[in-house]
């Protein structure tokens, strides 16, 4: 991984350990892509809020240390139906755990927060939904 790249992400995501973590790790490695690929097939929001966002590094993760010892052995066509397969088995649960998360703490943060222009926290929520939660490099 560019070493530019790598340090821009650890100022902007340094206390995101796997994001950093994944992209130290697998960067370098057509796997990463392939992933990427897949998710953006599966689901062209994955890197936002609403969906995987701030979780995607972690799901990414899981799928590729579960494979990790397989992986080189496998074509690129064999990788890619591995990540399809674990992607349509686990995206749903993980988003799932993911949005209730987020929309609890997004239900104590709409409480606290004084300067919020939001009139509901559906308003509040939806804002949230469209950050990127995920750099995609």
């Amino acid at each position: 991984m560019n070493e530019e790249v790598l340090e821009r992400l650890k100022e902007e995501y340094g206390e995101e350990d796997d994001v950093i973590q994944l992209y130290e790790d697998w960067g370098d490695t057509p796997y990463l892509h392939e992933i990427f690929r897949v998710l953006d097939e599966h689901e062209p929001d994955w890197a936002l809020e609403r969906e995987l966002g701030s979780w995607a590094a972690e799901f990414i993760l899981d799928i590729l240390l579960e494979h990790e010892e397989e992986l080189e052995g496998l074509s690129v066509e064999e990788r890619v139906k591995l990540f399809q397969e674990e992607i349509e088995e686990r995206y749903a649960d993980f988003k799932s755990c993911h949005q209730f998360a987020r929309v609890n703490n997004l239900s104590m943060q709409f409480e606290e927060d004084e300067n919020t222009d939001c009139q509901d926290l559906d308003e509040y929520i939806a804002e949230d939904g469209e950050e990127v939660g995920f750099p995609k490099y």
